[in-house]
């Protein structure tokens, strides 16, 4: 039986990214937040996680076994539209799903303070806003407050404006029926598997 290889998550880098490109947007990837399809929460949570040193995963297409970004050309914020990713990368719902399948401890933290002060930074956030059980939106655990609380930060889609180190219950958005928090593991497992791009398909099919 083959043993995986396994690397560190380096929280510290993650939460850096986040606070460095919360509202600079990294032009080595597709700002969704201009696609009008979604926003570009997940991509920017995924970004953060992949600087924090958690790997690409191109085992198959599905929800929990593919994690990946693939850039083609070097035309800043994707703008010719060609960059594929997989929809784990960008989904909340999917993203959330790929997470619990990779180890990740889930708590319920809608009302339970005590749960989610033990939440880390470069931690995650998944927020069910409508009630109906769809994970809609997530945010990196980039801070605390002085009593623990954690502060989240994220990008999103416009016309709201992005978020660096509010309150993990965002309030001011609406509140959210569920929330999620997850302990994002610091040994991520890396497949071994190198990508095959007649295997794997885009998330957006018209770019395949």
């Amino acid at each position: 039986m083959r043993t995986l290889q396994t690397v560190t998550y380096n929280r510290t880098l993650a939460v850096r990214y986040a606070l460095r490109h919360w509202n600079n947007p990294n032009p080595a990837f597709a700002n969704m937040d201009t696609l009008g399809a979604g926003g570009d929460c997940t991509n920017f949570t995924s970004q953060a996680l992949l600087a924090g040193g958690w790997p690409m995963d191109y085992r198959e297409t599905g929800f929990d076994t593919e994690w990946w970004y693939r850039r083609i050309g070097q035309d800043p914020f994707d703008r010719n539209a060609d960059d594929w990713w997989s929809c784990t990368w960008a989904l909340a719902e999917l993203h959330f799903r790929y997470m619990l399948a990779s180890g990740a401890v889930v708590l319920d933290v809608t009302t339970s303070l005590r749960r989610a002060r033990r939440l880390r930074r470069g931690d995650i956030c998944y927020y069910d806003f409508d009630g109906d059980g769809r994970i809609t939106h997530s945010a990196l655990v980039t801070s605390h407050s002085r009593s623990g609380i954690p502060r989240v930060t994220y990008r999103t889609l416009r016309p709201r404006s992005p978020v660096r180190n509010r309150d993990y219950r965002l309030r001011f958005r609406g509140r959210a029926r569920r929330i999620w928090g997850v302990r994002v593991p610091s040994r991520p497992m890396v497949w071994p598997a190198a990508p095959d791009w007649n295997r794997l398909r885009p998330c957006d099919r018209t770019r395949g």
